[in-house]
């Protein structure tokens, strides 16, 4: 397992997960909305770092959202093992 941070706001948070598609349940564990069916949360994420970081960021897929993400430095690995 890899472990990441995601830099979004004013603390980081740090999980552990097989991808980088982990970052969506790490950020649910910590948001005040858990309960949202899987793609309007992906999409709430997408909207939310945009406004934050004023950077594209796809909610198409898990994928192509870790991979915005990592591209626009809200995620990055922290420990590839």
């Amino acid at each position: 397992m890899k472990r990441y941070r995601l830099r979004l706001g004013s603390e980081p948070v740090e999980f552990s997960a097989e991808g980088p598609e982990g970052v969506l349940d790490a950020w649910r564990s910590t948001h005040k909305y858990p309960n949202r069916e899987h793609e309007d949360w992906r999409k709430a994420c997408a909207s939310m770092a945009c406004d934050w970081s004023g950077k594209p960021v796809r909610f198409d897929s898990d994928e192509a959202f870790a991979s915005d993400m990592l591209r626009h430095g809200m995620l990055e690995v922290v420990d590839a093992e």
